[in-house]
């Protein structure tokens, strides 16, 4: 997808329709505020340099025009859920890999298919017509060279690389368009003489074994060969959970029960991984289909499970008069920064946080009802 989030907040808000827009750092009123980071510039806004990862205020001074806005998460994962349903009316198999990119395989489609072209082109009308944003589609024979492709002709574009031509494809292409290949490696590869994919793939391969197995693993993907490492690396934007009720509920303790429970599981999926979230997001949606969500900064980003659930609760009682039924809740984390050391928590965070780990180990060993908060049980019993 192309600004996948910018493209959505775009569409729910048509008048930023050509404005440079920067999606994240926006507090519960709207307003622009100098913190948190960039979870997706739009093109216009990519033109002076502002990009994904960068804080707020730095882009800001980049595009002081920039028009900030973001918070719709419901919106983000109702028009993935709507791309991923286009992509499987025509694909076999479908493989997301993020929120808003796939993989797509069409192996042994032939009959069905004789010309996949003619496909990747019904799949992206498709998306523009039905959901109002864009893709770009990349059509090859590997999956490096199809990944690829897909950024070569952004926005709304296709790129068709037939087969047997994936090397030659690859070959004038800087060093960073392959998946992998961040700017310190980049920098590595070009003190060595290195600068484009085909530089690479011509290195000869005793040379490249000396500089270790990953550059092995890029040498072959340079070459056009798919190999066990090639997984892209997905930018994870967020972790969320939500849950939709078998029917309609106005009991409060409900509610904060499951609010509870799907952090739970947010909290162990960031410390898994390590990611600490700058932002809380929480979701409701009501009987007649309606979402409502909103978000807040956290002065210090987290995974701790309680410190997520008790801003999420604030924001759940703002959003809702606790008594008209909801049909869904969800919570999530969102604008993940550098992982904190335990040294910035004060003794109390870091307590917390060696628990809630110890936690995590005893759900893994002997399974996920091995540890359960009290205020679960009201759940169990329903």
């Amino acid at each position: 997808m192309d600004c996948f989030f910018a493209a959505v907040e775009i569409k729910l808000d048509p008048t930023l329709k050509g404005k440079p827009v920067l999606v994240g750092g926006v507090n519960p009123q709207g307003k622009n505020v100098p913190r948190g980071v960039i979870a997706t510039a739009s093109y216009e806004a990519r033109a002076f340099g502002c990009k994904s990862g960068m804080p707020v205020y730095q882009a800001l001074r980049l595009c002081p025009s920039a028009v900030v806005v973001g918070g719709h998460f419901a919106e983000y994962i109702e028009a993935s859920e709507a791309v991923m349903e286009i992509a499987a009316r025509y694909a076999p198999r479908v493989e997301q890999v993020g929120i808003d990119e796939a993989f797509l395989d069409f192996s042994n489609t032939e009959i069905l298919y004789p010309d996949l072209k003619i496909v990747a082109e019904k799949i992206r009308s498709d998306i523009k017509n039905e959901i109002g944003i864009t893709a770009s589609i990349g059509l090859a024979a590997t999956k490096v060279a199809a990944k690829v492709a897909s950024d070569f002709r952004k926005p709304d574009g296709f790129t068709y690389v037939p087969v047997g031509t994936e090397k030659a494809f690859l070959a004038p292409l800087p060093l960073r368009d392959l998946p992998g290949i961040g700017r310190k490696m980049e920098e590595y590869f070009q003190r060595l003489g290195v600068r484009t994919l085909g530089e690479l793939a011509r290195v000869d391969y005793e040379k490249i074994k000396a500089w270790g197995k990953f550059a092995i693993n890029l040498w072959e993907a340079a070459n056009g060969v798919d190999n066990v490492w090639f997984s892209p690396r997905v930018e994870v934007k967020s972790i969320s959970r939500s849950e939709t009720f078998y029917k309609d509920n106005p009991d409060e303790a409900f509610i904060l029960a499951m609010l509870r429970k799907l952090t739970e599981s947010v909290g162990q999926e960031a410390r898994e991984h390590g990611y600490f979230g700058r932002t809380v997001h929480v979701t409701i949606r009501y009987k007649d289909f309606r979402f409502v969500s909103r978000q807040r900064v956290l002065e210090t980003p987290t995974n701790i499970t309680k410190e997520i659930y008790d801003l999420g609760e604030i924001l759940l009682k703002e959003l809702w008069d606790s008594s008209t039924p909801l049909r869904l809740v969800g919570i999530g984390l969102t604008q993940f920064g550098e992982t904190v050391q335990p040294s910035l928590f004060d003794e109390v965070r870091e307590k917390r946080l060696g628990l809630e780990k110890r936690i995590d180990q005893l759900k893994a060993r002997f399974g996920k009802s091995a540890v359960i908060p009290a205020s679960l049980m009201l759940l169990e019993k329903k």
